[in-house]
């Protein structure tokens, strides 16, 4: 790989100590509310916060049998604290992060759980209140923010690469977790001049271990960060590209020669990112004038050698690329009409309010040519959300995807049902969870060489034991429900993202 390495540490260390980071006042939930909200809704118990600092307990069996070739540890994480100090957090995805093990050890599985003590969770019990910012929510007055990591709250996913466990946040570095205990280690720096820049939730490998991620600084200026971590989880290449006007950027594709990434119009500008008065999330404005700006980057030079323009859009994940013999770039990702979900059905939870009205992406395909518009249809029927292939296509032509699915009509928690899409006909197979159980995001486990066959592993929080558990399927055959359903003694809340790692 010949990809530039720029050192340009001025700007850099600009980028980690600008106002993009001084996240501004945003309501507050009040727990009040949400206790009241709870007693009359038992599915509000995914957004409480956690029971304990710590968990650990063996699942029981409630059904089935458990595969036993299915060996190794699936890793989830998400916010958990939403409550300290008397003080609720205002959205969903503010509270502090807890790093979740489950071990498949070929006969049963243990859970293990801790909230982890982040460099801003400790400053926190210091001043024995909330005092950083957080991404939909400030607190009454704040400490001074000399950098990103000061509010890192290591809330969202994990990467599991090179022999380190990592808690993956948006707007700053992967923290690293002890495996054993699973106590936060310290703040990964990929190269000396880069620390504490954004390094995103969803990093992308190849087969031959290469890691792929972006990050999206807002200020002094916007860009997009590309990292190339190394089998060996070294820092291989690294640019940075402008981009204008720009937001968050949660999730690209890669594809055997290029990546690419789809930014939706939901931006930041300089003058609401100023502002006294809006949080992070809230320094964001929809504008769909500007549509979804796609941006193909070549893997060699790291640079931008193609630009299509689609139909505004809002989207969190994607599913998966590849190129067809003729330069064309196809891609799949989960897109709603306008962010509406993530500004306010998102925040619904936190005051006790469990209605999800605008909660309804469509799986949907891409194509992008070498020369000529780009095109976008839809591809499933429903809402779907959480995507997720058989890793081992990353970045090549693919034909199933698993995702949670749901119709578009009601207002209650939609994604109740697990499936295989057929991305070229639809939906393939699927089961659902029955009403008292509320599923969350699904993680493919492969198995044989075939794609799609191997396992599902799912979580899940059952209301009516106040209990959460964990679903094995077989991905081949999802209809069928599960192969082993195992039963924890607590609640977790809900979780975002995860990985598994085979022993």
């Amino acid at each position: 790989m010949n990809a530039p390495m720029p050192s340009r540490r001025n700007i850099l260390c600009a980028i980690a100590s600008s106002p993009l980071f001084l996240a501004t006042r945003a309501k507050a939930g009040r727990k009040a509310d949400f206790n009241a909200g709870l007693a009359r809704d038992a599915g509000l118990l995914a957004f409480a916060t956690a029971q304990a600092m710590e968990f650990a307990a063996p699942l029981s069996t409630s059904r089935g049998r458990l595969p036993a070739d299915l060996t190794g540890v699936l890793w989830r994480n998400g916010p958990a604290e939403h409550e300290r100090f008397g003080h609720r957090y205002g959205h969903w995805f503010d509270g502090d992060g807890m790093i979740q093990a489950f071990a498949f050890n070929g006969t049963g599985v243990t859970h293990r759980a801790r909230i982890l003590d982040t460099p801003k969770r400790r400053a926190e019990s210091r001043a024995g209140r909330r005092n950083m910012p957080a991404f939909g929510t400030l607190p009454p007055n704040p400490a001074p923010i000399l950098g990103p990591d000061d509010m890192n709250a290591a809330n969202t996913s994990v990467l599991v690469h090179a022999g380190r466990v990592m808690a993956l946040w948006e707007g700053g570095s992967a923290l690293e977790v002890d495996p054993d205990t699973l106590a936060a280690k310290s703040f990964v720096a990929w190269r000396e001049d880069l620390a504490s820049l954004p390094f995103s939730a969803h990093p992308k490998r190849e087969a031959d271990g290469t890691v792929w991620n972006l990050g999206s600084p807002l200020s002094p200026r916007p860009m997009l960060l590309i990292y190339r971590i190394d089998a060996a989880g070294r820092l291989a290449a690294f640019n940075h590209i402008p981009v204008s006007p720009l937001g968050m950027v949660h999730d690209f594709i890669v594809t055997a020669k290029h990546l690419v990434a789809l930014l939706p119009p939901f931006v930041v500008t300089p003058e609401r990112l100023a502002s006294s008065t809006l949080s992070f999330l809230d320094a964001h404005q929809w504008q769909p004038e500007i549509g979804t700006r796609v941006l193909t980057i070549d893997k060699n030079t790291l640079q931008v050698v193609r630009r299509h323009e689609l139909p505004a859009g809002f989207h969190f994940h994607h599913g998966n690329g590849w190129e067809e013999r003729d330069g064309t770039i196809q891609l799949d990702l989960c897109q709603a009409p306008n962010p509406d979900f993530v500004i306010r059905d998102f925040r619904a939870p936190m005051r006790g309010d469990l209605h999800f009205p605008s909660a309804n992406p469509r799986y949907r395909r891409v194509a992008l040519p070498p020369v000529g518009p780009a095109r976008i249809e839809d591809a499933a029927p429903g809402a779907s959300e959480f995507p997720r292939i058989d890793p081992r296509r990353t970045g090549l032509r693919h034909r199933k995807l698993f995702a949670l699915n749901g119709p578009h009509e009601g207002t209650n928690w939609k994604l109740r049902r697990v499936v295989w899409l057929d991305l070229d006909g639809g939906a393939g197979d699927g089961w659902t969870y029955p009403p008292h159980q509320v599923p969350e995001e699904h993680i493919f486990v492969p198995r044989r060489e075939a794609e799609g066959d191997g396992w599902l592993l799912g979580p899940f929080l059952d209301t009516r034991r106040g209990a959460s558990g964990l679903n094995v399927f077989d991905a081949m055959h999802l209809a069928d429900g599960p192969l082993w359903q195992g039963e924890l003694p607590y609640p977790l809340p809900y979780a975002l993202h995860g990985t598994f790692a085979a022993s």
